[in-house]
């Protein structure tokens, strides 16, 4: 199965990817086939074979972009977590329906930085499986999947997302002229609906908190729990959803922010070589992606609580962290959980009534979180996009599934 992946000449840290191209696209635009043909073709689609080609590639670290913990896992949740979360429920814009994250507008978003690399990752795989996966579906299989094999709560999945061939679609998002006549913002970060967001270029919020009314982040969770269900109801979710997926989610994988110089230039101002990092090699420990920087539990690969247990029993300050924005660390240095880090939109989760409750709940009961999160992911990989007429939809080990 590793015949798929590239095995050319060894790469040199900080190097291209090898399928940039094929993943962001420097003509901004992509050929598609027509729905029937990727009907036909989705009818013949291996599920087992694609299942087992993805688990082998999140654990083939390459040189170009080392995955953290020796695994791609976190990296691909976050993918289909940020392609997904674009979705708004005020006129049903957003979703990763259309797999429209490999174009303008969405590519080139503060929140989307170095996806280039995980759409990059995935590239071969999509080449050879042909038209019958739909980008959509794979950047949103390989997350759920990462899930999976990782030891988290999934349900079946549906194959059937139909791509776009440019970003057309996402204008509408901004930032665009097209979203500035439907939905103007005077403020980034203060964004109203129909917008999805209260910041364009991120998918949800501010997680540092709010923005004040000269455009800086005010690290106050009580304030930050306001954004937080405004946000996230903007997506279609309920409170339970909203701390499911925020606390879910941050059971795997980190945060990049190893100093303030920043990811460099997007996809839009240079398609060939996108965010290629300002931090010593610009990969591995030297990458700069949110500008937080820090694991959120112990196990950052195993699905588990933790995230949840700790927020509670921890006592948390705010810092800046070495990306040079607002973080949190445990007030008790000498705690166990002193490497591992919260954002102010974390703590925000324990200022609210309704979202402490759920988050205690979570905390005391694994199995609440296990219903909670699968429920809540499936709805977030699922809305939005446009979907073709034929239904192919994986059926896994009741152990792997919520109900």
């Amino acid at each position: 199965m590793k015949t798929i992946f590239f095995l050319g000449s060894p790469l040199l840290a900080g190097a291209v990817c090898p399928f940039m191209s094929a993943g962001t696209p420097p003509s901004n635009k992509a050929v598609i086939p027509h729905s029937h043909k990727y009907d036909e073709d989705l009818r013949k689609l291996d599920v087992s074979s694609l299942e087992a080609d993805l688990i082998d590639l999140m654990t083939s670290s390459q040189e170009c972009w080392p995955a953290d913990s020796g695994n791609y896992g976190p990296f691909f949740i976050r993918l289909a977590w940020h392609c997904s979360g674009s979705y708004r429920r005020s006129d049903g814009s957003g979703g990763c329906g259309g797999g429209r994250q490999r174009f303008e507008p969405e590519r080139s978003w503060d929140d989307n930085t170095n996806l280039d690399k995980a759409r990059a990752l995935l590239a071969p795989v999509k080449e050879k499986y042909g038209d019958g996966l739909s980008w959509g579906d794979l950047f949103t299989f390989a997350g759920t999947l990462a899930i999976k094999n990782m030891g988290g709560p999934v349900m079946d999945f549906c194959f059937g997302r139909l791509d776009d061939a440019d970003g057309t679609a996402s204008l509408v998002l901004g930032p665009t002229p097209e979203q500035e006549k439907v939905a103007p913002c005077k403020v980034n970060g203060k964004c109203k609906e129909p917008l999805g967001s209260t910041t364009i270029g991120l998918i949800y919020l501010n997680p540092e908190g709010p923005i004040d009314d000269e455009g800086k982040p005010q690290p106050v969770p009580a304030l930050s729990a306001v954004d937080v269900r405004d946000a996230f109801t903007r997506m279609g979710m309920n409170d339970t959803e909203t701390v499911a997926l925020i606390g879910g989610g941050h059971a795997f994988g980190k945060t990049h922010g190893a100093c303030p110089a920043g990811p460099g230039p997007s996809p839009k101002d240079d398609p060939y070589n996108p965010w290629p990092g300002k931090c010593g090699t610009g990969v591995g420990e030297d990458a700069f992606t949110s500008g937080f920087e820090g694991p959120w539990t112990l196990n950052p690969n195993k699905w588990d609580n933790e995230f949840f247990k700790v927020l509670i029993s921890e006592r948390w300050e705010k810092h800046i962290g070495p990306g040079g924005h607002w973080q949190w660390k445990t007030a008790n240095p000498d705690s166990p959980y002193a490497s591992t880090m919260r954002l102010t939109s974390d703590l925000a989760l324990l200022e609210d009534a309704s979202f402490a409750a759920i988050s205690h709940e979570f905390a005391e009961d694994q199995g609440k979180l296990d219903v909670a999160f699968a429920e809540a992911w499936s709805k977030l990989v699922t809305n939005g996009g446009v979907w073709s007429s034929v239904s192919k939809c994986t059926t896994w080990a009741p152990k792997s599934i919520a109900v």
